[in-house]
């Protein structure tokens, strides 16, 4: 009984991870598609500010939400990551490869949210900033954040790997009986 539950496990962890994501980019575009052709109460609520004080505030609150769900996700992950990890242990027959992907999850986890830890001040130091000419910070924001994206996407690869490799091992082991 524990492989499928590790495998509905992992296979619920990709679709957060890709669900995350998607969420992320989306609250910075959809200020842009709001501000772009805004509604008469839009127009109304904004035009004391302007929209361009309008869209820093909302990117404001949208990299607030982005660090809100970030951090929840992490700490969600290092849950997911222990269970994982303890599952890849006990399974029968014993999967040595399978539970060092799983130890690999796990540590990349771990540094995802060490990562995040990073990212966040850097960040809310760039959120009322203006950006031309870019921020002496602003440099040390985007490469620890294409760390933290390439990070989280060989973490999506190696639960995609061990999904697989659990499934067919599931299907192999049901075979034999």
């Amino acid at each position: 009984m524990t492989r499928p539950l590790l495998i509905a496990l992992i296979g619920g962890w990709i679709v957060g991870s890709l669900v995350l994501g998607a969420v992320a980019t989306r609250n910075f575009r959809m200020i842009d598609r709001l501000l772009s052709a805004p509604s008469p109460e839009l127009s109304s609520a904004i035009a004391p500010v302007g929209q361009d004080q309008a869209r820093v505030i909302l990117r404001h609150v949208a990299s607030e939400l982005n660090r809100h769900f970030f951090k929840s996700w992490g700490f969600i992950q290092l849950a997911l990551g222990v269970v994982l990890v303890v599952g890849a242990l006990v399974l029968k027959p014993v999967d040595r490869a399978g539970a060092i992907g799983a130890m690999t999850i796990f540590t990349l986890v771990m540094a995802l949210v060490i990562l995040n830890w990073l990212l966040v001040p850097l960040g809310r130091g760039l959120d009322f900033v203006p950006r031309i000419p870019p921020p002496p910070t602003m440099a040390r924001f985007s490469r620890l954040h294409l760390v933290y994206t390439f990070l989280d996407a060989l973490k999506v690869v190696l639960c995609l790997w061990l999904l697989i490799r659990w499934s067919r091992r599931a299907n192999h082991i049901t075979l034999k009986r």
